[in-house]
């Protein structure tokens, strides 16, 4: 469970659209540099590895829907006019 303090610092992670690129980037390169392609591996190992590399996209990908439910739209207060 998260407490108060991690859910304040995830709203702010994810209410900054350039920080998440840049996360999603490093995160992409390190999987794309992970991508199984040795080539001296038989059919069978080279399909569990390759499953495995789609797995790992998948889970990333899921993480950054995760964290974008923190984000928290800031819509502007109507604020009310004495003046009327």
């Amino acid at each position: 469970m998260l407490n108060d303090l991690l859910r304040d610092k995830l709203q702010i992670v994810a209410n900054d659209e350039l920080l998440i690129t840049a996360i999603r980037v490093v995160f992409d390169e390190r999987i794309e540099q992970m991508k199984p392609l040795e080539w001296d591996d038989d059919n069978t190992k080279l399909g569990e590895k390759y499953r495995a590399y789609l797995q790992a996209k998948k889970m990333i990908e899921q993480s950054f829907i995760d964290l974008m439910s923190y984000k928290v739209d800031k819509k502007p207060e109507k604020t009310f006019s004495k003046e009327r």
